[in-house]
């Protein structure tokens, strides 16, 4: 490759790139409203999608322009400084910044949405210290959109732009992500949601609440506040949208929100190198999209957990049965703990303050009211 960028001067090309990293807190309580900006008809006209935009707690929607058929987004790649619970000093209360890689300020990348029917045009830039490209996965496009380095296009260079253009004839919970170094770059958090809502669809598939979770681990040494991408299998922070269940300050998980008799879809994808076990008390769902659109009626599975394998997508749906916050978690008990490297470790006694450590990590909550 014309680019080629190996571990020796990983922590070179990195370190560049956090001079310019963005500390990005957006507010985590904000609430999106029921039908998203980014689905905003054509100007003009009288139409309104008859579907809710999906939520994905913490993380932006991407906002498009809508001319004729085609849905323009601006999606750029660039270094982002999160906050993970920095458990040093034995309580997990202080912020500690880890700079990873994301979409437009924020890791996760926003979420993109779009109508089955529709062609979309995506203007990437490339505001990382390497090259990167950006690949749809699951969708069905031309080869020249695919995203591969050296099979369907060149990579593209620091300050380098490319115009990703291509129709959807499909719907379903999809995502987008790097894949150039893709062990580096995803591990780094290049990665976003990709909804493609039907064109028509059955009133089965008209949710009152839609919501999105993407699962990822990561290896942050002590006294380090770059993730070690080399890591395969010995991680200690795992979130959901890129934040623990008991995050710190602005950086807190939002829950989930409904009402007694509202039905809920949750979308589910994981790029970590781990299975995650979901499991959601209280309720029983139906699996509905296994990562190829939506499963026909009699192909929905019942269930209250089901395990996501790395690249994979489920989505789960019910009804709203009782008041109460209900958790929603991977049910590997180490999974819902944060800093696995530091005590107390699991089983230990809670210190003083830390009587809810156990349900950090992976772990968040739909609050149901009557």
């Amino acid at each position: 490759m014309a680019y080629e960028t190996g571990r020796r001067n990983f922590l070179w090309t990195l370190g560049t790139s956090l001079a310019a990293s963005l500390l990005w807190k957006p507010d985590a309580t904000a609430e999106l409203p029921r039908v998203a900006a980014a689905l905003k008809p054509e100007a003009g006209s009288n139409k309104s999608p008859s579907f809710v935009s999906v939520r994905a707690p913490g993380i932006p929607n991407l906002p498009g322009t809508l001319t004729g058929n085609v849905r323009e987004f601006q999606l750029t790649a660039q270094p982002v400084t999160i906050q993970l619970p920095d458990m040093s000093d034995g309580m997990g209360m202080q912020g500690r910044p880890v700079n990873v890689w994301g979409y437009n300020g924020s890791m996760i990348g926003p979420t993109i949405e779009a109508v089955e029917g529709e062609t979309v045009r995506v203007f990437f830039t490339n505001n990382l210290s390497e090259p990167t490209t950006v690949h749809f996965h699951g969708i069905e496009l031309p080869i020249e959109m695919d995203g591969v380095p050296d099979f369907s296009q060149d990579p593209v260079p620091p300050g380098g732009t490319f115009v990703y253009e291509f129709p959807l004839n499909q719907s379903g919970t999809y995502f987008y992500h790097s894949h150039y170094m893709p062990a580096k770059q995803v591990g780094l958090g290049l990665m976003g949601f990709f909804i493609i809502h039907p064109k028509n669809p059955s009133p089965s598939q008209i949710v009152d609440h839609d919501y999105a979770y993407f699962l990822h681990t990561w290896k942050v040494n002590p006294g380090s506040s770059i993730p070690d991408t080399l890591e395969m299998n010995n991680f200690n922070y795992f979130t959901m949208n890129g934040r623990v269940g008991n995050g710190v300050g602005s950086w807190k998980l939002p829950p989930m929100k409904a009402k007694v008799g509202e039905r809920v879809r949750i979308r589910v994808t994981n790029l970590s190198m781990l299975t995650h076990p979901v499991h959601l008390h209280g309720h029983t769902f139906l699996i509905t999209d296994w990562g190829g659109g939506f499963l026909p009626d009699h192909q929905q599975i019942k269930a209250n957990t089901i395990s996501v394998s790395s690249a994979e997508v489920r989505a789960l749906e019910f009804t709203a049965r009782a008041p109460g916050n209900w958790m929603f978690h991977c049910h590997f008990t180490h999974h819902t703990m944060n800093d696995m490297d530091r005590p107390p470790l699991p089983g230990s006694p809670p210190m003083e303050g830390m009587s809810n450590m156990d349900m950090g990590g992976m772990s968040t909550w739909i609050n149901v009211t009557a």
